[in-house]
């Protein structure tokens, strides 16, 4: 059976920013999302998650929900920015029959700095752990760091490269690991972040970003029309 996943591990280490195009990362975040990616069960179907919740999209596009304050159109609770890390195995097989459906949104304060850690875990299979490739829309963000088996919060955040990391928006978390992020939130609107392998962002594998929303102009009533923005719509 053919396994690369050592040699893929390597390969994205390896990658440094080119000399002469470097941008350095700020040295600091004033904020550090933790995203556990496993595979879950609700309602007996099988779904993918990120810190025990499954990304449901909701009708109503988030930014025009957002600047036409139609929020009960989405859950107004905050998601969670972390998991059990004391209590959670990434290396055992977990039944995670537990988990919950929701279509709420982080906010990030504009221009702020974020730290994005996403933790690889075993699947409901023994012995198996998938590679997903995360994509951010509306940003580029530095790659900080790779690592095997679950991140430490104290001791990793140590070995960061923050002398020539490159600058992508999207990056691969390999099976059983981890990988670090930092971003400015400086691009005002509402953006998806989320694993590129579609049948998992649609099965759950996903977050929506929101950022100085007040800073977006006025919409046009071209883009109406989807869930509650029916009335919007104008010829």
């Amino acid at each position: 059976m053919w396994n690369d996943i050592e040699p893929r591990f390597n390969q994205s280490v390896a990658i440094k920013a080119r000399k002469g195009h470097i941008y350095s990362p700020p040295a600091t975040s004033d904020r550090v999302i933790v995203f556990l990616n496993t595979q879950n069960r609700v309602n007996g179907n099988v779904r993918w998650s990120v810190n025990n919740v499954s990304f449901n999209i909701p009708h109503t596009p988030y930014l025009i929900a957002l600047k036409e304050n139609l929020l009960h159109t989405f859950s107004q609770t905050p998601p969670p920015e972390g998991y059990d890390f004391k209590n959670y195995d990434i290396f055992a097989r977990q039944n995670n029959t537990n988990a919950t459906t929701s279509d709420a949104i982080y906010r990030l304060q504009l221009n702020s700095t974020v730290d994005i850690i996403l933790q690889n875990a075993n699947t409901m299979n023994p012995n198996n752990s998938e590679t997903h490739p995360w994509h951010l829309h509306g940003h580029d963000f530095w790659v900080l760091g790779y690592g095997k088996g679950k991140f430490d919060p104290i001791n990793d955040p140590k070995n960061y490269n923050l002398v020539d990391p490159i600058m992508k928006n999207t990056v691969p978390v390999h099976p059983l690991g981890w990988t670090a992020l930092r971003f400015k939130a400086d691009n005002p609107g509402a953006w998806a972040f989320h694993c590129h392998i579609e049948s998992h962002f649609f099965m759950g594998m996903g977050v929506v970003f929101e950022e100085g929303i007040e800073r977006v102009g006025k919409l046009p009533s071209s883009i109406m029309g989807c869930g509650e923005t029916k009335h919007l719509l104008k010829p």
